[in-house]
């Protein structure tokens, strides 16, 4: 008997498991893809194109404006130096104060830039306080850019006073 019994079992394992196999089969088959997934993995795609070259946009913008901002600050340090200089070559006496210009620059490195001095006298209720305004005009010819530089002179400066 145990020999039946253990075919019998076994014949219905068999069965069983054919049965198993059929359900699975008829859950195993795949599914019709769905359109509206296609187009959700496309237009997924495409907003994801659009916020990188959006941002890659942005930092290329804050890119050119850095490099633009540092131009500037370079022309404006040149040309305060410029100034500098000019007005204090005329408070030792090396240079006229009265007007000039526009002129040129020597030095080749400086041949962009030119320079100007525009001299007002200031009207005082003390006569013994006589001063003049200087006005230092300095401009770099190819990039547009102008810096002015004001300085209040008294009429003794600029006529080179001996030392020693």
């Amino acid at each position: 008997m145990s020999c039946r019994s253990t075919g019998a079992v076994g014949l219905r394992t068999h069965r069983a498991a054919k049965g198993v196999d059929a359900r699975a089969r008829r859950v195993r088959r795949p599914a019709a893809p769905v359109p509206s997934l296609r187009g959700a993995v496309l237009l997924e795609v495409v907003l994801a194109l659009t916020v990188f070259v959006a941002m890659a946009m942005a930092v290329l913008g804050g890119l050119a404006m850095a490099v633009r901002s540092a131009r500037h600050l370079q022309l404006e340090t040149r040309a305060a130096n410029l100034a500098v200089t000019l007005l204090s070559e005329m408070e030792l006496g090396l240079v006229p104060v009265e007007d000039a210009g526009p002129e040129t620059y020597e030095d080749e490195a400086l041949e962009d830039w030119t320079w100007e001095v525009t001299v007002q006298p200031v009207t005082s209720e003390l006569p013994e306080l006589e001063m003049t305004t200087v006005e230092v005009i300095i401009r770099h010819t190819t990039a547009g850019y102008t810096y002015r530089a004001y300085r209040l002179m008294t009429e003794t400066a600029g006529e080179g006073e001996e030392f020693g």
